[in-house]
Order: structure tokens, then C-alpha cells, then sequence
């Protein structure tokens, strides 16, 4: 029994030697990326078992969240009406919305949030076996400025963003609406 704690004992700092960083180490999400998913409730998984196309990607004065979810063609209102409600008065029953979210990040002038689909691609490498690449396809995109936000109110919105003319409200809200 010591034999084998000492074997082990003996392996451990070479172990972790050879992991890779991220595995040593996890990278935590931005600051950001906690306040999206606190006012907006876009992501219900954890970041370590999202697609790694679905982020927040922070640029100065915007930020970009790619969400997986394709939109066929005969969803797109739908789509629409999702990405609006999502954008403005958040995903979740207990999100804050748009507004909040400016409110936390005061740099930031303009959020979009994009619908996008995979496309997979497979192709044999030299060594005849297939190496699979995946690349993401905006289907829809909404953008919302600080501006605009500000004068919403999220909690009237909620009740706005339903039933038939969801839709062109949506796009009457947003500084941009976006399908193919």
C-alpha cells in the first residue's frame, strides 16, 4: 500500500505537467458574459458544454452573442419575435432584459444577438482519415443601441411581443432585424 502511494505520489507533479493548461486551469467567464447571462438568460447550459460557436464576443462599445438555433424559412417570424423578446426583455421569467443589461455596462452602446446554424464539413486529411470542421451560419440577427433601450420598458414588452403582429412590433423596437 505505501509502494503504491509513493508511485503515485511520484506521478502526481508529472501529471500535472503534462496536462494541458485549460484542463489545469478553466478559464471562468468574462464579466460580461456573467452579466448577459444574469439580465438576458440566453445560455441554460454551463460554457464547458456549449456549442463553442455560442458566445459573448466583446468588442469596444458592442457586444455579440451568437446563439445556436437555426431559422427555416417558414419560422422566421417566430424567430423574430424570439430574438426580440430574448434581446429586450430576456429568456428567462426571471431576467432583467436590455435596459438592465446597459445599465451594468456602461461602456457598451449596442448589443446584437445572432440566430446562426452549423454547417459541418468532413474531408479526408493526408493520412485518409476525415477531419470534420464546423463553421457558423448567421440565420437571423437583432441589434438593439443604449439609446433605444433606455426608453423601452421591459415589463410592458413582455405583454408586446406576443400573437400575430409580434413580428412587425419587434422590428418597429429594434435598430435592426435581420433574416435572409
Amino acid at each position: 500500500m505505501r509502494r503504491c502511494l509513493g508511485i503515485l505520489a511520484a506521478l502526481l507533479p508529472a501529471l500535472a505537467a503534462a496536462a494541458p493548461p485549460e484542463a489545469v486551469a478553466p478559464a471562468g467567464p468574462t464579466d460580461e458574459a456573467a452579466l448577459v447571462q444574469r439580465h438576458l438568460g440566453l445560455f441554460v447550459t454551463t460554457p464547458d458544454r456549449r456549442e463553442a460557436s455560442e458566445r459573448v464576443v466583446v468588442k469596444p462599445g458592442r457586444l455579440e452573442l451568437w446563439f445556436l438555433r437555426a431559422v427555416p424559412a417558414d419560422q422566421r417570424e417566430v424567430a423574430v419575435c424570439d430574438g426580440a423578446r430574448w434581446l429586450l426583455t430576456g429568456r428567462l421569467a426571471g431576467s432583467t432584459g436590455a435596459p438592465a443589461l446597459f445599465a451594468s455596462l456602461p461602456d457598451v452602446q449596442d448589443v446584437t444577438l445572432v440566430f446562426y446554424r452549423l454547417e459541418t464539413r468532413v474531408q479526408p486529411d493526408a493520412e485518409g482519415r476525415y477531419a470534420q470542421s464546423r463553421s457558423p451560419i448567421p440565420e437571423a440577427r437583432f441589434k438593439v443601441t443604449r439609446q433605444k433601450a433606455t426608453q423601452l420598458d421591459a415589463a410592458a414588452l413582455r405583454q408586446t411581443l406576443t400573437g400575430a403582429r409580434c413580428a412587425s412590433v419587434a422590428a418597429s423596437v429594434l435598430d435592426e432585424v435581420w433574416t435572409p
